[in-house]
C-alpha cells in the first residue's frame, strides 16, 4: 500500500508539473528591487509544479493564470523604491554620589560642658551623551566607529632583535548595523560599542549585539546597566552615609532620509 501511496503522489506531481509547463512563459520586469531580493519571498506563493527563477533585473514565472495574478499582487508590495535611513545611537551615561558625616566632641570640667556636633553633606553628579549617526539603505549594512589611542609607558623587546617598542592602546566606540523596513517598524540587527581609556593603562569597554524592531521617528532603549550602592560607617563619635549610581544606557532612533 505504501509503494502505492508513493507512486500515486508522483503520478500527481509529473501530471501538475506537465500541466504547469504547459503555460507560457511570463517575464516580468522589476522596477527597484533585485531579483536576490525578491525571489525568497515569492518562492513560497507558488502553486505545485509551477517555477520561478531571474537574471538582469528579469523574473521568469510559469505557473497558472490565477497564481501568476498572486504573484504579481505580492510583487507589487515588495519591488518598492529602496528606502534611504539615517540611523541614531546614544550612549548616555550618568554617575551620582553623595555623602553624609557627622562628628561630635564635647568639655566636660568643673567649669562647665558643651558639646559639638557638626555635619557635612556632599553631593556629585556627572552626566555624559555620546550621540553617533550613519546612513544605510533600507535592507543594507553599516558601520561607524570614532576612536583614541595612547602609547602606554611600557616597553617591550623584540624576541632576537634587541630593538625595543612601545606598547599603543586603542579605544574606539561606534556601532554596525543592518535595518529592514516594515511599513512603519523597523527590524534592527545592531551591535554598538563603547570602549575608554582609563588610568595606568587600563580600559573600560560597553558592548551589545542584539535584533529588536521599533518605531521609525521614534527612540528606544537597545540596552543599559544600572548600579547603585550605599555605605554606612559608625564610630564612638562619628557616623556617616555614603551612597552612589550610576548607569549605561544605549539608545536606538531610525528616521527616514527623504530628498
Amino acid at each position: 500500500m505504501a509503494l502505492i501511496r508513493s507512486g500515486l503522489v508522483l503520478a500527481f506531481a509529473l501530471v501538475a508539473m506537465s500541466a504547469h509547463a504547459q503555460y507560457p512563459l511570463e517575464i516580468i520586469a522589476l522596477k527597484h528591487r533585485t531579483v536576490e531580493q525578491v525571489l525568497p519571498s515569492l518562492q513560497p506563493l507558488l502553486d505545485q509544479g509551477a517555477t520561478l527563477s531571474g537574471q538582469s533585473g528579469q523574473l521568469f514565472v510559469r505557473t497558472s493564470p490565477a497564481n501568476l495574478v498572486e504573484i504579481r499582487r505580492a510583487l507589487e508590495a515588495i519591488d518598492t523604491p529602496t528606502r534611504r535611513l539615517q540611523i541614531l545611537v546614544r550612549f548616555d551615561n550618568a554617575a551620582g554620589s553623595s555623602s553624609r558625616d557627622l562628628s561630635a566632641s564635647g568639655v566636660i570640667s568643673n567649669r562647665g560642658s558643651y558639646a559639638e556636633v557638626q555635619a557635612r553633606d556632599a553631593q556629585g553628579a556627572a552626566n555624559e551623551r555620546i550621540d553617533q549617526r550613519v546612513q544605510v539603505m533600507d535592507g543594507g549594512t553599516a558601520w561607524i566607529a570614532t576612536g583614541v589611542s595612547r602609547t602606554l609607558p611600557e616597553r617591550r623587546t623584540l624576541p632576537g632583535t634587541g630593538q625595543q617598542t612601545f606598547v599603543m592602546q586603542e579605544a574606539s566606540t561606534g556601532f554596525a548595523v543592518s535595518p529592514r523596513l516594515a511599513g512603519n517598524t523597523v527590524h534592527l540587527d545592531i551591535a554598538p560599542q563603547r570602549e575608554m581609556l582609563g588610568a595606568r593603562g587600563t580600559m573600560q569597554s560597553q558592548r551589545i549585539a542584539t535584533s529588536t524592531t521599533g518605531r521609525v521617528g521614534e527612540w528606544f532603549e537597545i540596552g543599559g546597566v544600572v548600579a547603585a550602592s550605599a555605605r554606612n560607617e559608625h564610630g564612638i563619635a562619628t557616623s556617616g552615609r555614603t551612597t552612589s549610581s550610576d548607569s549605561q544606557r544605549i539608545w536606538v532612533k531610525v528616521e527616514e532620509v527623504r530628498n
